[in-house]
């Protein structure tokens, strides 16, 4: 190794630390990212649980609450259960558009571009002179921005095993509008259980592929959608779940921790999103429910794929979060990139 990468090696062993109980990822004095750690800005990049970890601490400790207007909105709506935590949010909450720099004593904060899901970002940390991108989740797509001319990467590892491919990406969408479809005829109403913004993600889908019939779907669901909408994300004919006796044909939204208690007596089609599915796009596990390969995560290739096209000097590998960090290693050392995951086993 360099010099030069000695050096910088030992500036990542004292700058950047992922913690596995809090989740948060530590960049420099200042940045705590997608958990709680005692710095002064907090950064979430999108609205996922696992994300928002420590967030009522991050209130009480940090000066910011940094997101895009999206994310952040999203937070106060629907994650935000007391008005005294919605208030110190309001007060905290800093909401930063992509490509917009938070300039913070010797440092600087860009978000960027992540088609993750709706209002994800990327980061751009840069800090003595370093530049460290986070990808948080990432999905790579339209929207998605490689982050270039890095000295770190940080990257996520959930599908980071080469056992997780899925060569039939491009054709789950249709397989889902099919099944839809399918339902819709044969049943009259479809119950659809995901996660948020893969709900969205799918109303968009079925929209644009002249599905015109009523989504309904329960409060905590709705008011994001209605978010959304305030975002020029534009759905249109939703409703909230108690309305639904008013409809003979419907599409019904739910949490995907709701799917255990899915009905299976003939009524209703259901389909469960699930990235979780690497042999075909859809599958039945039921006479009643499909299983719809729909992810939000790169798969082992994109995530090859994209350190490969961002090309940085060393590559840390988030495992404080579920994933295969350490074959997502191997398989970039033997690519000839230095690699790091963090926290370490032994840590």
């Amino acid at each position: 190794m360099s010099q030069r990468m000695n050096g910088l090696a030992g500036w990542v062993s004292k700058n950047i630390n992922i913690d596995k109980s809090t989740k948060s990822i530590s960049i420099g004095k200042y940045y705590a990212v997608d958990g709680f750690s005692a710095k002064p800005i907090r950064v979430v990049t999108h609205i996922h649980s696992d994300h928002l970890m420590g967030l009522k601490d991050s209130l009480r400790f940090s000066s910011f609450i940094v997101g895009t207007p999206l994310t952040l909105d999203l937070i106060e709506e629907i994650a935000l259960q007391d008005s005294e935590t919605r208030d110190l949010f309001k007060a905290k909450k800093k909401p930063l558009n992509y490509g917009e720099k938070l300039e913070f004593y010797d440092s600087s904060l860009t978000l960027l571009e992540n088609d993750h899901t709706f209002g994800a970002c990327q980061i751009l940390v840069e800090v003595d002179g370093v530049r460290v991108g986070y990808t948080g989740d990432i999905k790579l797509g339209g929207k998605t921005r490689i982050m270039k001319d890095l000295d770190v990467l940080i990257i996520e590892s959930t599908y980071g095993s080469p056992r997780y491919r899925r060569p039939f990406k491009q054709s789950v969408q249709e397989v889902l509008i099919d099944t839809v479809r399918y339902g819709l005829r044969r049943y009259g109403i479809v119950h659809i259980y995901g996660y948020h913004g893969k709900l969205q993600e799918v109303m968009l889908y079925l929209r644009s592929n002249g599905i015109e019939e009523p989504f309904l779907m329960p409060e905590n669901v709705f008011r994001a959608t209605r978010i959304l909408e305030k975002h020029n994300v534009l759905i249109g004919n939703f409703h909230r779940e108690r309305e639904k006796d008013g409809f003979e044909q419907y599409v019904l939204f739910k949490h995907f921790n709701q799917a255990k208690y899915r009905r299976i007596d003939g009524s209703v089609l259901n389909i469960i999103l699930t990235g979780w599915e690497f042999e075909n796009p859809g599958r039945k596990i039921d006479e009643h429910t499909w299983v719809i390969a729909l992810s939000d995560h790169a798969d082992f290739d994109d995530l090859i794929t994209y350190v490969e096209k961002s090309d940085p000097q060393i590559v840390v590998i988030d495992a404080s979060r579920n994933g295969e960090p350490f074959e997502l290693a191997e398989e970039l050392a033997r690519r000839g990139f230095i690699t790091f995951v963090l926290p370490s086993k032994g840590g």
